[in-house]
């Protein structure tokens, strides 16, 4: 006999290692399992066709820098104020949305005392922009 003549007694191996398969689909159900209960919040949509969407009103004030609360170009006292956004938070469903401007120079406790006066009077909506 040769050398190079090898005599096959061995028969090839026909079985597949399915234990990473095992592992892949384990690892599959861990993550499915955690991630199942956070999709299951549904988020409601308005559908197409329904009730048109009204937009809603805005108001605009401005806060200037020194505290005043301008509204239409007229510097509003507290009372004036807190008078007006009565008026705006009695008008139903038909509430306006509150915009503040504040100035550059606004301090923090201008907006907050206009935020608050606003919350206790009942508006609703209310942004604010800021300022560039």
């Amino acid at each position: 006999m040769s050398a190079l003549s090898v005599r096959s007694t061995e028969r090839p191996l026909a079985e597949i290692n399915i234990t990473p398969l095992i592992d892949v689909m384990l690892a599959l159900l861990l993550i499915f399992m955690i991630s199942a209960p956070l999709l299951t919040n549904k988020i409601p949509l308005p559908l197409a066709g329904g009730e048109t969407s009204k937009v809603p009103r805005t108001v605009d004030l401005r806060i200037a820098a020194d505290g005043q609360v301008i509204y239409n170009d007229a510097a509003l006292s507290r009372v004036e104020l807190e008078a007006q956004l009565l008026s705006w938070a009695g008008q139903g469903e038909n509430k306006p949305v509150l915009q503040l401007h504040p100035d550059k120079a606004t301090t923090h406790q201008y907006l907050i005392d206009v935020l608050a006066l606003a919350r206790q009077t009942g508006m609703e909506g209310i942004s604010i922009e800021t300022p560039r």
